[in-house]
Formats: structure tokens, C-alpha cells, sequence
């Protein structure tokens, strides 16, 4: 979202240096940024601090707008300092959510421009508040994601030719997925009822043995390409760019399916609805708040444990039917 949220800010701001300022993970991210020049990207951390820190020295003696931070309710103390000390020069700018500080500290316009982070509006909608704030306009539609196109993966994984469906049934933890047996299922239903369709799965290394526990549950049979911890972020795009539809856990790479616009079935949960991604008009968002205790802005008990396993109340009881019922929707359409 940070990303979108700069492709449209550059329009308010078109002769305006752009930055990304990260503590790790800069090798994927500028993988991701591969298709924006103008966005640059920092990583700082206790490896590299020296040198940050004289980049950082430098960008503090221009004129500096700085939003901080994308997340919320996470800012730790450092990282509300650094905001300070990059917008010290005159006429700079810092602004950031006022419920994004952990610990307590007196208020003021010394910690910059601030609004409460609404939970009832996307991510990226909120960002556009801050950006508001400041003096900017900018679009509140979530922008399409532009990549770097890479048909070499199509040819790599023998989809090149064939009709496919995404599934990424991983999440950062397991209480926002469902169990293996679950996707096991849904795998089975795809093949099943559309055989045509070859099903390719995507994943993270750290998702492997998740994913091997879904396919010890599935017939060998069942056409699929397992390209679990195999692609760059560029490559997964064109992967996703490419299927006839997605399924996905409420997770970062449904984001990516979201901001591509791809036709959509999200198992999702109402921990953080503002992280849902209701701005693809092609996604349908599954949830089920029957026994939901969740309060929308990560808090609540909401959780069943399986097999040793928290995962939250209003996923699990997604019926099976109706997400059966959702891919028959999609999947059945001839033209598709």
C-alpha cells in the first residue's frame, strides 16, 4: 500500500524525491519496486546504521515530508524520533496516526501533524487522510499495481498454455488461514468439479511445511504447480496477473491479487477489517461473525484452537458450502 500510496502522491508532488524507509526484507521489496524509478527505498537497521545514518543526515537538510508510518499501533519510540530528526530542517513536514504510539509521551506539535487511524476505512484510505492533513490532494481510489513483466515464468511452470487458478492458503500465522484439511478440500472441490483448470500454489519458504501438509491430503493426480518459495515478487505477479481467479487467505499476497484486480475469493477475518481488500470490485470477502468477538482493530478473543492451533472464530466458520459455492460462480462462467 505504501508503494500505491506514493505512485499517487507523485502526481500532487511531481519534481518530489520518493522514499521508502525499511527496517528489512529491501532485496524483495525492490523487486516489488521494480516498475517505480522514482520510489526509493532505505533499509534501516542495527547492521547498517552508520551508514543509514548519513544518508538519512543528508535527506534531513532538504525540505522533507515524512508520513509515519504506514502500520499502526506498532511506531516503536525510535522510529517516532527519526520522523522528528528527518523533518528538523524549516518547513518541513511530519505527520503520522495519533494511536500509533505504544508507550505514553506528552502530545504535541513537536511529534507532528496527527489523526486517528479510522479502523471503518481502508489502509490506504487512511493514508490519504494524512497525506490531507499536510495540504495534499490525492486520489482516494487504490491505484492498479504496475510490475515488470516476466512471460518466462509462465514458460518455467508449464502455464504458459493453460488455464490456472491461484491458491495461497498461507498467512504470517495460522489464525488468519484456515486448517490444511480445510484447503485440502477446496483443492479437491477445484479439481473435481473443474478439471480443466490446473491449480498453482504460492507460499513463502516459511510456508512450506504448511503447504506439504495440504498436499499429503489431495490425490497425486490433481494437476497442480507447487511454486511454494520459488518466485521473486515480480514473478509471483505475472503468476497472479495471469490465473483465471485467486484464492487466498487474509493475507499480504491477496493485497497483490487485490491491487491487480483479479477476480477474487478471500477467506477473510474481522480482526482488521481495513486490511480487507474491499477495493477490488472483483473480490468476494468471506467471513462469518456469528460467534466473532474480534472488535476491528486487532483486538478480541475471537479464536477456536485445532490441533494445538488458534485460529479466528470468524473464519472458521466460513461455511464450505458457500465457498464452494462462490468458486462455482466464477469458475463456471464460459467466457471465462
Amino acid at each position: 500500500m505504501a508503494v500505491l500510496f506514493l505512485d499517487s502522491a507523485q502526481k500532487s508532488l511531481p519534481k518530489t524525491e520518493l522514499m521508502i524507509i525499511t527496517p528489512r526484507n529491501k532485496n524483495m521489496l525492490q523487486d516489488f519496486l521494480s516498475a517505480y524509478p522514482r520510489i526509493n527505498l532505505v533499509e534501516v537497521n542495527r547492521r547498517n546504521f552508520l551508514r543509514a545514518l548519513f544518508i538519512l543526515a543528508k535527506i534531513s537538510l532538504r525540505k522533507t515530508l515524512v508520513i509515519n508510518s504506514v502500520s499502526f499501533g506498532k511506531v516503536p519510540f525510535l522510529v517516532r524520533v527519526l520522523g522528528v530528526l528527518l523533518t528538523i530542517r524549516p518547513r518541513s513536514k511530519l505527520a503520522m496516526f495519533s494511536d500509533s504510539w505504544r508507550g505514553k509521551f506528552p502530545d504535541g506539535d513537536f511529534w507532528g501533524n496527527k489523526i486517528a487511524f479510522d479502523y471503518k476505512k481502508i489502509v490506504y484510505e487512511n493514508l490519504t487522510r494524512l497525506f490531507n492533513v499536510l495540504g495534499f490532494n490525492i486520489s482516494k481510489t487504490v491505484p492498479i499495481y504496475n510490475f515488470i513483466s516476466d512471460e518466462g515464468v509462465l514458460l518455467k511452470y508449464n502455464l504458459a498454455s493453460e488455464k490456472y487458478v491461484v491458491i495461497h492458503p498461507s498467512a504470517f500465522v495460522p489464525k488468519r488461514s484456515l486448517p490444511a484439511n480445510r484447503w485440502s478440500e477446496i483443492f479437491k472441490y477445484v479439481s473435481d468439479n473443474f478439471p480443466n483448470m490446473k491449480i498453482a500454489i504460492t507460499g513463502s519458504r516459511e510456508d512450506l511445511i504448511f503447504i506439504q501438509k495440504i498436499m499429503d491430503g489431495i490425490s497425486s493426480e490433481i494437476q497442480t504447480a507447487n511454486l511454494t518459495g520459488r518466485l521473486e515478487m515480480a514473478e509471483l505477479a505475472k503468476v497472479i496477473d495471469n490465473c483465471k481467479f485467486y484464492i487466498g487467505a487474509d493475507t499480504g499476497i491477496s493485497h497483490l491479487a487485490g491491487v491487480l484486480r483479479k477476480k477474487s475469493l478471500i477467506i477473510g477475518n474481522l480482526s482488521n477489517p481495513s486490511w480487507l481488500p474491499t477495493y477490488n470490485e472483483n473480490a468476494v470477502i468471506l467471513t462469518n461473525d456469528e460467534n466473532c468477538t474480534c472488535d476491528g482493530k486487532k483486538g478480541g478473543d475471537c479464536f477456536y484452537v485445532i490441533d494445538g492451533e488458534k485460529y479466528y472464530r470468524c473464519m472458521i466458520d466460513i461455511n464450505q458450502e458457500d465457498i464452494y459455492g462462490n468458486i462455482t460462480k466464477i469458475l463456471a462462467k464460459k467466457n471465462l
